[in-house]
């Protein structure tokens, strides 16, 4: 795996999270900012303001499609701007969130208004769980994506669908995207990632890891270690103990995970922004 090596920090600095521009986190497929029992970041967005940061929450649908979370997105980031008076943000993105994230800069005339662009575990080039799912449940008026559909509305999503969402995250979707996306000149594109080291790590993605590692080999439960890197690649965050998974990755259990501080993760990673000049 590749180890991460972050700028080294400003010496006395109490805020080195104290970016030129606000940052907005994006969370991805199956979650809310607003759902109370699961918070999509944990104790990162708690952890970056205590360091400086001025920090937003996108505000996605849990299980829209890219383009409509895309367009919903640039609603809510002119809205922040116009709030806070500044010229650009930073997005830090985690799964499909990055996805959509890269649609409204490229598609939706947002390229002036983003300083930088971070993914984290984001599918880039689909994943063979995506395709998997696809093959298992074909038809978009099968029970299971209605089932989804429906829980989804009674978490708060106005335009569910599970059908289209899932679908947009196979290999072969994520290839004609990639095609169509370009990256925007003037906006600073990186990525991290990381991986589980045996199902053992995270029993929630005990079966979809070894889906993954059968067809594309190191992962994190969801995504493949080879569709993370997007832009500057930073490389994978190393667990010190055992792998880090995919929810691990957003502080999903609010404690340290085999050994690695997940929000101070996300610190050293805003306070380079800052170093970078974003």
């Amino acid at each position: 795996m590749t180890q991460i090596n972050f700028a080294p920090s400003i010496h006395g600095d109490r805020e080195p999270c104290g970016t030129k521009y606000p940052i907005v986190l994006l969370h991805g497929l199956g979650y809310r900012d607003d759902m109370a029992l699961l918070a999509s970041w944990g104790r990162i967005p708690d952890y970056l303001s205590q360091s400086g940061a001025t920090v937003f929450l996108g505000g996605l649908e849990a299980w829209d499609s890219i383009e409509n979370n895309a367009a919903a997105l640039k609603v809510n980031i002119e809205k922040i701007l116009a709030d806070t008076g500044a010229d650009k943000l930073n997005i830090i993105a985690h799964s499909k969130g990055g996805l959509e994230a890269r649609h409204m800069i490229s598609h939706l005339g947002m390229a002036a208004k983003i300083a930088s662009y971070t993914s984290v575990c984001t599918p880039h080039r689909g994943t063979s769980v995506a395709d998997l799912g696809m093959k298992l449940v074909p038809c978009e008026h099968e029970f299971e994506f209605k089932a989804v559909d429906f829980f989804a509305s009674w978490m708060g999503d106005n335009t569910p669908n599970s059908h289209i969402a899932i679908k947009e995250l196979t290999r072969a979707h994520m290839a004609e995207f990639n095609q169509n996306t370009p990256d925007a000149p003037g906006v600073y594109y990186q990525s991290f990632g990381t991986t589980m080291t045996s199902p053992l790590d995270d029993p929630f993605f005990m079966l979809t890891y070894q889906v993954i590692k059968m067809h594309e080999g190191d992962n994190d439960g969801m995504v493949p270690a080879t569709s993370c890197p997007w832009g500057v690649f930073r490389g994978l965050l190393q667990g010190k103990e055992a792998g880090i998974s995919h929810l691990d990755m957003v502080d999903f259990r609010k404690h340290d995970i085999a050994g690695v501080d997940i929000p101070g993760f996300y610190v050293s990673m805003v306070a380079d922004l800052k170093i970078l000049g974003y």
